[in-house]
């Protein structure tokens, strides 16, 4: 008996240090000296950040920009700041953007150039209902140039043929609800020839409470569709409303819309700027932000990008003055074009990978919790791309929110933070894809004034803005000076941590097994079991090619070999993890007095064991790359398996596409997507998988 529980003796050891805090305690402080910790800290100001948020909100600052644009304007305001800090190294490279160009599967927007715009209602009332100077997002963005008079007609939401069914909207101004102007630009405007839109909110209805609030809508016409693209303005709800009432009481409605601005063949700057590192320099940690967004899109992203340059300066002022010394690798601070412009940069830059170590994207970090609802995020990087970094910068937000740190003009609540797993919506995305090779966390808040006029500096927390980039300060300093005796406390953090999550698998496990007998579902309850044995498997191997990524930050061969004893460890755990499982799944079967079974492979599932899919591309796949290339195909797919398509389909189809790499069977994809995210139809991958083959992204 003994024999057969010896491996687990270390995983016993683990357990019972983790069920004191102390053992966390002792944890704190011991990536970053203290006493250097807290000069850093003593130094960054919220305050400050918060000042540049202000300033960064006074642009129009829409991607694709170009001469003459708002975006541009911003970009050289930000390269003049940095160049004032002295930085080894500051340059902005420009990216062709005129809706043609592609960037791997990304086709880049169109330039857009805006200098006044105002619809006014004509009949029945003389009324000014929107003008771009006082709420900038009351235009949507690239918006072509009109001086048009016509009159209104209301199509419901505007997304669908039948919405125009039995309607002429030809040279006529159209009235929707419901949001997603882009579309309904495409129905109304590009396919139907109508002059503009007029588009209220979304149906959101946290957002409700707020009816004077207008959400930004863009219009997102390709090269092709320039010379046939028009306007289009957003009302907030208590605008909508009022407009739908006259239609409601069958009155005819007159609308005039002036717009001063036009699409032409722009650029996506990107600006870059570096601290070198003395020992390695060869080796980067990247911190990243996207710079773009309607105006004035404070948390999202001025906030970000604000918080990036507070850290910039604050490393500069120490290192000159003798503060901390220069670290080992390299710093490299990026403020990006969210994801096209991103995109275009690593097309150009495609050895990053071999680079970077690391990446930390920070975008909405300064929301002040009682105004937006909201509350501080660490983002997990996704499993096909392993590494420290998510449990370095959670060990730091962890030190920050045992400091009683608050700026004067902040708020004094205490720190709310919480740690997902694996999503999108940034630009960790890009990054972490392993075509491109570098693992990527996000630092954020959601944030119900996100893409609306009430993004406003007066919901941007001095506080909150000062932990945030405290947090990524240590968290990249913490790998930026690491060497061989921090490269082993790394390895033991991630193992600690690991040791965590591979024991939530076992219990959520456990619960499904539960969950499945009380609904005397047998063929459930013995396909979980079956499942989550494969899945416990799937995650410890994730685990422990975290804590393999610790050898990038040793040079000596026996920490390298301690390292990969530590590595072993999660092999020993996860026969405990399954042992764990198996028994418990033994004991219900008594007490139900049912037979256990083995499961045997489908004929789809022996099928998907047998294809080993390779990848064809870099780089995430675009949003609107399947449409562009299929139509409605895919969208039409969509909706008919909608409901096998559980949890969020576009995390799952990421990371479908991150585990095609000539290894990896269909069968084992599901099982490694399911463990990330849950229950995931092999249907749904398989035919995922074929489309990918259909465009020639993937072979088998």
């Amino acid at each position: 008996m003994m024999k057969r529980y010896k491996f687990f003796s270390f995983t016993f050891l683990l357990i019972f240090m983790m069920s004191f805090p102390v053992f966390g305690q002792i944890q704190r402080d011991f990536l970053i000296d203290v006493e250097k910790q807290n000069v850093i800290i003593n130094h960054l100001s919220g305050e400050r950040a918060k000042d540049y948020v202000m300033r960064i909100t006074r642009f129009n600052r829409i991607r694709g920009g170009g001469e003459g644009s708002d975006y541009n304007a911003c970009v050289d305001y930000v390269e003049k700041e940095l160049r004032k800090f002295m930085l080894d190294e500051v340059v902005v490279e420009k990216f062709r953007s005129d809706g043609f160009a592609e960037y791997l599967t990304w086709k880049s927007p169109v330039g857009w150039r805006v200098r006044s715009a105002k619809l006014y209602m004509v009949e029945p009332v003389k009324r000014l209902i929107c003008d771009y100077s006082r709420v900038a997002v009351s235009l949507m963005p690239y918006s072509n140039k009109g001086n048009d008079e016509a009159e209104v007609i209301f199509v419901g939401e505007g997304k669908t043929e039948r919405d125009y069914f039995g309607k002429d909207v030809k040279g006529k101004i159209v009235f929707a609800t419901g949001g997603n102007g882009a579309l309904v630009h495409r129905e109304a405007v590009i396919k139907r020839g109508a002059l503009g839109v007029i588009v209220g909110p979304s149906n959101r209805r946290d957002r409700y409470q707020y009816p004077d609030l207008v959400e930004m809508n863009r219009l997102s016409p390709t090269g092709e569709e320039r010379n046939k693209a028009k306007w289009g303005f957003a009302l907030s709800y208590r605008q909508t409303q009022w407009l739908k009432s006259f239609f409601d009481k069958n009155i005819k409605v007159r609308a005039k819309a002036i717009v001063d601005a036009e699409l032409f063949d722009g650029n996506m700057p990107v600006i870059s700027a570096v601290i070198r590192g003395k020992k390695n320099p060869e080796q980067e940690i990247i911190i990243m932000a996207h710079l773009d967004h309607y105006k004035p899109g404070a948390n999202d992203n001025a906030s970000g990008s604000a918080g990036l340059i507070e850290i910039a300066r604050t490393l500069m002022y120490l290192i000159k003055n003798g503060f901390i010394d220069r670290p080992n690798r390299t710093l490299r601070f990026l403020w990006l074009p969210e994801m096209h412009g991103t995109m275009a940069y690593l097309n150009k830059h495609k050895d990053i990978g071999k680079r970077a170590l690391a990446g930390i994207n920070i975008d909405m970090i300064g929301e002040d919790y009682g105004k937006c609802i909201s509350f501080f995020s660490v983002t997990h990087q996704p499993f096909s791309s392993p590494s420290f970094i998510g449990d370095v910068v959670k060990h730091f937000v962890e030190v920050i929110s045992n400091i009683d740190l608050f700026e004067q003009r902040g708020k004094k609540y205490l720190m709310n933070y919480r740690f997902t797993g694996y999503s999108g919506g940034s630009d960790h995305v890009m990054f972490s894809d392993p075509t491109i090779g570098v693992p990527s966390i996000m630092i954020g808040h959601p944030d119900v004034f996100h893409h609306t006029s009430y993004d406003t500096p007066d919901k941007v927390d001095p506080t909150e803005m000062k932990r945030s980039v405290a947090v990524v300060t240590l968290s990249a300093l913490a790998i930026a000076n690491a060497d061989n005796c921090s490269a082993y406390d790394i390895a033991n953090l991630v193992s600690y941590r690991g040791t965590k999550r591979l024991s939530d698998v076992t219990a959520k496990g456990i619960s499904y097994l539960k969950y499945y007998l009380k609904k005397d579902n047998k063929d459930k309850f013995h396909k979980m079991f079956d499942n989550f044995s494969k899945y416990i498997e799937i995650v410890g191997d994730f685990e422990k090619r975290s804590v393999l990524s610790c050898i990038q930050l040793c040079s000596s061969e026996s920490m390298i070999k301690t390292i990969n004893e530590i590595a072993l460890e999660t092999d020993r755990l996860v026969k405990f993890e399954k042992y764990r499982l198996e028994r418990y799944y033994d004991d219900l079967c008594r007490g139900e007095g049912i037979t256990p079974e083995k499961i045997l492979l489908t004929e789809l599932e022996l099928k998907a064991e047998k294809i080993y899919p390779k990848r064809n591309f870099i780089g995430p796949i675009s949003y609107n790359y399947f449409s562009r290339k299929l139509g409605n195909e895919f969208r039409n797919w969509y909706l008919e398996k909608r409901s096998k398509i559980t949890g969020n389909f576009g995390s799952k189809s990421y990371e479908i596409a991150n585990f095609i790499n000539g290894n990896n069977n269909i069968l084992w994809i599901r099982d490694a997507v399911s463990a990330e995210f849950g229950e995931t139809s092999l249907e749904i991958v398989m035919d995922y998988i074929k489309f990918l083959k259909k465009l020639g992204l993937v072979n088998y």
